[in-house]
């Protein structure tokens, strides 16, 4: 628990550049911050280090990583084919009341396109609710682990002004396809959202 604490917070700390890329971490020094114990920390840090967030050299250094286009280009496919399939479980398990309110979270999309971030979380409470919805343990808790990643990676998308008449459409496409429990069109649709938004990264 305590550890999952710190990984959030360390988390947290790099999406919002407080800790910016580049930054130096170490682990005596978040121990004494945060006054726990190093062990604590250095889960929190390796956890890091699996989705990327941060780099480690054995005796070396800890650091904050670089938001890169490829890591952009990565996130995004990584974020369609796993929203897609999300989307495709739970459209075929949510009671009518979860569909209605999937299709609400759907509404939020458009209206968020002109600001990155806001598009961004955005999509990340819609496509948390679904993967919620799936009734997928394993599934759920790998999109909450990559969550923190997909955010930072994602939080700047720049959305190119050709690609928003596009977007629009797909959203509305996909409200149809979630209230009619079309689970292809569903996830083929979000897929093709997350494509649609490599225009301009």
């Amino acid at each position: 628990m305590l550890a999952e604490t710190i990984f959030v917070t360390l988390a947290e700390e790099i999406i919002s550049g407080e800790l910016a890329a580049g930054t130096r971490l170490r682990d005596m020094e978040l121990a004494a911050r945060m006054y726990v114990s190093r062990v604590p920390v250095r889960e929190a840090l390796q956890r890091l280090e699996r989705i990327g967030m941060v780099e480690m050299s054995a005796g070396r250094f800890t650091r904050v990583t670089e938001v890169t286009d490829d890591l952009v280009e990565q996130s995004l496919l990584f974020a369609g084919l796993q929203a897609g399939l999300v989307t495709r479980i739970a459209v075929d398990r949510m009671s009518a009341d979860d569909l209605l309110l999937a299709a609400a979270l759907v509404d939020r999309l458009p209206p968020a396109l002109p600001d990155p971030i806001a598009s961004s979380g955005a999509r990340e409470e819609l496509y948390s609710f679904l993967s919620l919805k799936a009734d997928n343990p394993l599934q759920h808790a790998m999109m909450r682990e990559t969550s923190f990643a997909l955010r930072r990676n994602l939080q700047r998308t720049r959305i190119d002004a050709s690609a928003v008449p596009l977007l629009r459409a797909n959203c509305a496409s996909l409200r149809e396809a979630i209230l009619n429990r079309r689970t292809d069109t569903a996830e083929s649709l979000v897929r093709e959202q997350h494509a649609i938004l490599q225009v301009n990264p």
